[in-house]
């Protein structure tokens, strides 16, 4: 699931998570840039563990929101 960038700045401002930290910034580049876990890690510095545990839960949140609020995925 891709997003754009005001997306992922609004669910990690919601979720309270610290957007300069190496996890979240790799899971932006993941989500919103679309690169691979591995590059953004080699990018970041940040682990493999907080790459994957920020994408995910990025992913499950931004999920929730559509649900919610009734958006449909083109």
């Amino acid at each position: 699931m891709a997003m754009t960038g005001d997306q992922y700045d609004a669910l990690v401002k919601l979720m309270r998570g610290d957007a300069e930290s190496a996890g979240n910034r790799a899971a932006r580049r993941v989500l919103v840039d679309g690169i691979s876990q591995a590059d953004a890690m080699r990018e970041t510095g940040a682990t493999r563990a907080a790459i994957s545990n920020a994408v995910r839960r990025y992913m499950d949140a931004g999920q929730l929101m559509r649900d919610v609020f009734g958006v449909k995925e083109n």
